[in-house]
């Protein structure tokens, strides 16, 4: 049998410590009962506080139900001994007084409670110690009284109030002393000693309870330094992970970025073109691409940590129409594989579902590319859409070989990845995915074909889902072009404004380039453009106060406006999005996807 701990009898009467094996069950059953009574008086107006300020309503209630208590009962003794009403009414209204301040914190006038209380314990040490004269030290009180001040208040204010009322105490009693104002009572020796003693003990019993609970919270602050200090090392070593990975993550797409655009440097320096230069160009996107997806991925890894949730954004969204979208902006990764993105949609998935777009995205968005990183050269993906049960669901197969059981029980953990040639992760991804489809109440598996296949799919509940099913599924969008159409691209960077109008040139489009919103203002005004794309931050006008001065503009408040910004956080698009932006992509801007927005709002197709 374990040994019986009683070094913390506040936890008892809180309920709170294991009562142990030593005693017997009955007995214990019997303790138990004791104090329960006592647990509930003494947790008097301290639901649904803070800890801390719980902490200080059960000082106040436990001292001042000892001391009703000790009143209570040691008045009719001392009027045993002394036959004198002078003690025993005083102390009953005593006893009867101090349950007055648990009822306070009761009715939760907690400031009332803690000053009663005080004022009380002056009072009475002041009339009991002018009656009693030298049979009892009032000076004993007052020590309590100080030593108490700490373990109520907090405040300054509150800790001045108490040393007041404690020395006037004192200088009030000392009076009386000195001056023999009030003749005290004078007692047999026996009785003296008796009185002394049982005043002794009232004094040892208050001061006990304030080192009890003076224990109890140092040790629950040596306990919360403890925890505390081993998250602190926690966190300093996962930060030392997450710089060397990251780090080294960046390095490596960022290498193959430099070195390809070296040799493609030295081709145009020699001027004949190498018959490897398409290859170098697909590596070279694929590498762009695949920087992004890592810095897009450390980016939301840092927001979950820090707690800031995205809100989520149900609407209803196309499916098909999504994941095709997406597809087709993969596919040139998957070129340079020659990997192939199949799409198999069941006959029994709904036309529309409800769900975030944005947050689903990311989570397809990263299942597609780990696929792509690890499937074999020459290989298939095969992305499949259907409805299980109460669910709608979405899977990625590759043909990779599947992931070794060690780190498959820890797949969904940050910083477990593989290395793929230059395509490389964070092994964020998988981490990310799976955060982002419990916050659409869904959940992701995984499973395996040994040295076959790799299949992730996620799960959402199909509530709220349109249950008609399309006759077809649609076809993966394809080029457009977008002749007599006119772009305004306001954009302070040189190399984005070159870049941006060569990719519209190429799409048959007219373009206009302004340098900041002043510029941009003017602009559409004297030409009034067909759709406009705002860099976010700028010099003179930045992108939010150009896109309230277009809105408010009613010759220019029709334009559709497109937000370009580097700031990938969904709260910043979302807020863009209120002031009435049509779109926002983020940099850098991926073509197909800018083609997708270029579509939907130059050619007059609907958004969903």
């Amino acid at each position: 049998m374990d040994q019986f701990c009683g070094d913390d009898p506040i936890a008892y009467i809180y309920g709170t410590h294991p009562v142990k094996k030593l005693v017997p069950p009955c007995v214990r059953s019997n303790i138990m009962k004791l104090f329960q009574p006592l647990a509930e008086i003494i947790s008097f107006g301290s639901q649904n506080l803070a800890e801390e300020q719980q902490q200080r309503i059960r000082i106040i209630n436990s001292l001042s139900l000892v001391t009703a208590l000790l009143a209570i009962s040691m008045g009719p003794v001392f009027y045993f001994i002394t036959g004198k009403l002078q003690i025993l009414v005083p102390a009953l209204i005593e006893g009867l007084s101090f349950f007055f301040v648990i009822w306070l914190n009761h009715k939760r006038r907690y400031e009332a409670a803690s000053l009663c209380m005080m004022c009380f314990q002056a009072v009475w040490a002041v009339y009991f110690g002018v009656l009693l004269g030298t049979v009892i030290e009032i000076t004993l009180v007052l020590l309590f009284m100080i030593s108490a001040t700490f373990l109520v208040y907090k405040k300054k204010r509150s800790i001045l109030i108490c040393f007041c009322v404690t020395a006037g105490g004192l200088l009030v009693t000392e009076a009386f002393y000195f001056a023999g104002w009030v003749r005290p009572f004078v007692f047999e020796h026996n009785t003296t000693f008796i009185i002394r003693w049982c005043y002794i003990l009232v004094i040892l019993s208050l001061n006990t309870i304030c080192i009890l609970f003076y224990k109890k919270m140092t040790n629950g602050l040596m306990l919360t330094l403890k925890a505390r200090t081993l998250e602190l090392e926690k966190a300093n070593q996962s930060r030392k992970v997450f710089l060397q990975e990251t780090s080294h993550e960046l390095r490596n797409p960022l290498n193959a970025i430099f070195g390809i655009v070296q040799l493609m440097q030295m081709d145009l320096k020699s001027g004949k073109i190498s018959a490897t230069l398409p290859s170098l160009v697909d590596s070279l996107y694929s590498a762009s691409f695949n920087m992004r997806e890592i810095i897009n991925n450390v980016l939301e890894l840092s927001r979950i940590e820090a707690g800031q949730l995205d809100e989520v954004r149900y609407r209803k969204m196309d499916v098909r129409k999504t994941l095709c979208n997406i597809a087709n902006i993969y596919e040139y990764v998957a070129n340079t594989k020659s990997v192939h993105i199949d799409l198999i949609f069941s006959e029994a998935l709904p036309e529309k579902v409800m769900t975030d777009e944005t947050k689903f995205s990311q989570i397809i968005n990263n299942l597609l590319m780990n696929a792509i990183k690890f499937t074999r050269p020459k290989s298939d993906i095969a992305i499949r859409a259907g409805v299980q049960g109460m669910e709608w669901y979405v899977s990625v197969t590759d043909q990779g070989g599947g992931i070794e059981q060690d780190k498959l029980v820890r797949i969904f953990e940050p910083f477990v990845g593989e290395k793929s040639s230059f395509i490389e992760g964070t092994g964020l991804g998988l981490h990310i995915s799976k955060h982002f489809a419990e916050l659409l109440e869904g959940n992701i598996t995984v499973e395996c074909r040994e040295n076959t296949s790799t299949t992730f799919t996620v799960y959402f509940p199909l509530s709220g889902s349109d249950t008609t099913h399309p006759q077809a599924s649609p076809a993966r969008p394809h080029e457009r072009k977008f002749s007599s159409k006119t772009v305004l691209v306001i954009e302070d960077d040189k190399m984005n404004q070159v870049i941006l109008k060569n990719f519209l040139l190429n799409s048959g489009v007219r373009v206009l380039t302004a340098n900041n919103g002043v510029e941009g203002l003017t602009m559409a005004r004297e030409q009034a453009p067909d759709l406009i794309i705002l860099d976010s931050h700028m010099p003179k006008m930045n992108g939010r106060e150009t896109l309230l001065h277009l809105k408010n503009d009613p010759g220019l408040r029709r334009i559709p406006v497109i937000i370009a910004s580097g700031d990938a956080f969904t709260e910043t698009a979302a807020g863009f999005m209120r002031e009435g932006a049509c779109d926002y992509v983020t940099k850098p801007i991926e073509f197909t996807a800018l083609r997708l927005v270029l579509e939907k709002h130059l050619t007059g197709a609907e958004s969903d």
